[in-house]
């Protein structure tokens, strides 16, 4: 809406708030993805997008707090916890620190936002904390800007992981589940591309949710059923299901579907990174 930028408030701090700047280029409007805890970050401190009484900030990282839990998604930021809810510049105030807030999602310039990428390395966390996706960015398959680390989508339910069948590298392949290969084989291995899609690191896929069906994998784009996040133990697509191993089956090649929330085991999913 204005060209300005994410700027945490007086070179940042914990507490301080997000507002609309000038470009300037130093480390408090700089931010990077942190796919481990589902937060985007600041440069400056290493602090997380939050929101308190109704204003954006940056704060310490909170295990569980649903206001730090943020996605980008084509030109929006959304909640993790609520797909519908975005970061909003209120009032499509246009002028320079302005207050930015949550809203509910209604597609306009002030809720849109372009992502630039920059060189240069996230500051370490601090000792116990979590790791943040390396710079520089991978090269080859899973090398899409905004990609993070990769990982295997490994299930609670026997420890399998998430496999595209037999390792094809083109649409259509189902999505099944598998014993995790030694050495790691691409055909298990998953990066966030930081526009709301899990992608495979063997062809840079995503997988697309049909109803009940098995997923199969597609090429990502604008698809809500294509778009996923990590919530909790949960992976959930913008249309509102979950990854699901059907019929809860323990067995190679059981088949990976979406399906309402159940808050089973076969629903339940955690990040290995590698």
């Amino acid at each position: 809406m204005t060209g300005f930028v994410l700027d945490a408030e007086g070179g940042g701090g914990p507490g301080k708030r997000v507002i609309p700047w000038d470009k300037h280029g130093k480390d408090n409007q700089l931010w990077y993805d942190d796919p481990p805890t589902g937060t985007i970050r600041c440069k400056a401190g290493n602090l997380c997008l939050d929101i308190e009484n109704d204003q954006l900030c940056v704060k310490p990282f909170q295990q569980g707090d649903p206001n730090q839990q943020w996605v980008r998604q084509e030109h929006f930021i959304r909640n993790r916890k609520d797909n519908n809810k975005v970061l909003d510049i209120l009032k499509e105030n246009k002028e320079k620190g302005a207050k930015i807030s949550a809203y509910k999602f209604n597609g306009g310039n002030n809720q849109q936002w372009e992502f630039d990428p920059v060189g240069g390395q996230a500051p370490l966390p601090a000792t116990g904390a979590s790791t943040y996706p390396g710079y520089p960015m991978p090269t080859g398959a899973g090398a899409s800007v905004g990609a993070g680390r990769q990982f295997y989508i490994v299930s609670e339910l026997n420890g399998k992981v998430v496999d595209i069948e037999a390792g094809k590298t083109e649409p259509g392949a189902k999505i099944l589940m598998w014993e995790k290969h030694s050495p790691p084989k691409k055909n298990q291995l998953w990066y966030l591309d930081g526009q709301g899609c899990i992608r495979s690191a063997l062809n840079d896929l995503a997988f697309t949710n049909t109803t009940n069906a098995v997923l199969k994998t597609v090429a990502p784009g604008g698809d809500p059923r294509s778009q996923w996040s990590f919530t909790g133990n949960k992976v959930i697509s913008r249309s509102g299901e979950v990854l699901d191993i059907s019929r809860a089956s323990k067995d190679n090649g059981a088949e990976v579907i979406s399906y309402t929330s159940k808050d089973t085991p076969n629903q339940h999913w955690r990040q290995e990174f590698i």
